[in-house]
């Protein structure tokens, strides 16, 4: 954790021009999710809106460590995509933003509280962490919420937790997920949108964090050759993420998709014509398969103004959402039960 510790004297840290380290905060120990699926109503805030399922780990963050902060709290450290801020200021204005992960409860609530507070400088809300203390303890606390989030357990977890749609409780028509995996896409490719990965090159940072240390720390390192090409290669690779537009390049599409009352047939207008392919989920459900790995999700930069057919239903995707229907419920039973 050398690399780690460069950041914990600060909440935020800009790296370079425009890539930011954030330390998140959590519970050390799991904890229930925080909201049921479905979803309670649409926050005061939000009525109306269109709902945007936008995904965490590189999508919008990457997280490159943690480590025990107290006995009961976890930092994590953490890489924001280069633009975030800006890219979450203005979809929050047209959508209502409903954080989902494949992460844990309690990794949600830290990354959320982190976007809330360090990001957006809103109020801080039930995903912080001394906020969540106090509950427990019986204290007075918040009941300030920004926004819903979902976690590992409110995913399919038979189906690689598959983040399925119907969970949420809203009209499907009036839904998009952002995520950089395909695995939540197969049962509703109408209503998805591939994300580039946000990867960065943790061991090139770690090595480059490590070298500016020890060049800051006196000069006997000032020509160590291993040291000055540890941090040449970060330097690269720091000038490699800041190139990163993903967020910016998706505004356009979801300014149009937010005024359709219909969004998977806005998005139809986006995507190209062998897209109709992700209507047959035998296809989609095939991890192995070449409309999965290559059409899934994907979108073209600009709108045309035919959209490509409407979905034709293939006579097995019954099946398929037979059986994630299925599993929902089997899911929705069991945690009922473990509230009696």
């Amino acid at each position: 954790m050398a690399f780690a510790t460069l950041f914990t004297r600060a909440r935020a840290l800009f790296v370079g021009r425009k890539l930011q380290s954030l330390v998140a905060f959590g519970l050390r120990q799991e904890f229930s999710p925080l909201w049921p699926v479905p979803l309670p109503p649409q926050l005061p805030q939000d009525v109306g809106k269109p709902t945007l399922v936008l995904d965490i780990d590189e999508t919008i963050l990457h997280t490159y460590g943690m480590q025990l902060e107290t006995e009961d709290t976890v930092a994590f450290f953490l890489f924001l995509r280069p633009h975030l801020r800006e890219f979450l200021k203005e979809v929050k204005e047209l959508y209502e933003v409903v954080f989902w992960t494949a992460g844990t409860a309690s990794y949600c609530s830290a990354m959320v509280d982190a976007i809330e507070v360090q990001v957006l400088q809103l109020p801080r809300s039930l995903c912080n962490v001394n906020e969540m203390k106090l509950a427990a303890s019986g204290a007075p606390s918040t009941d300030n919420v920004n926004f819903y989030a979902l976690s590992r357990t409110q995913t399919l977890e038979g189906e690689n937790y598959m983040k399925y749609l119907p969970m949420l409780g809203r009209p499907m028509h009036r839904v998009i997920v952002l995520d950089d995996n395909v695995r939540s896409f197969p049962l509703h490719p109408r209503n998805a949108v591939k994300v580039p990965v946000f990867l960065p090159d943790d061991r090139a940072l770690m090595e480059y964090g490590q070298g500016v240390s020890l060049m800051n720390e006196d000069g006997a390192h000032k020509d160590d050759a291993s040291l000055l090409e540890a941090i040449s290669r970060g330097k690269a690779e720091v000038a490699r993420l800041e190139k990163d537009q993903a967020l910016l390049q998706l505004l356009p599409l979801l300014r149009r998709v937010a005024q359709a009352e219909n969004i998977p047939r806005e998005l139809d207008h986006w995507r190209d014509d062998e897209y109709v392919r992700c209507d047959d989920f035998h296809e989609t459900m095939n991890p192995l398969s070449v409309t999965r790995q290559r059409v899934l999700g994907s979108v073209l930069p600009s709108r045309r103004d035919t959209p490509i057919p409407p979905l034709k239903a293939h006579y097995m995707n019954q099946c398929f959402l037979e059986e994630a229907n299925t599993a929902m419920r089997s899911q929705q039973m069991r945690r009922d039960r473990s509230k009696l």
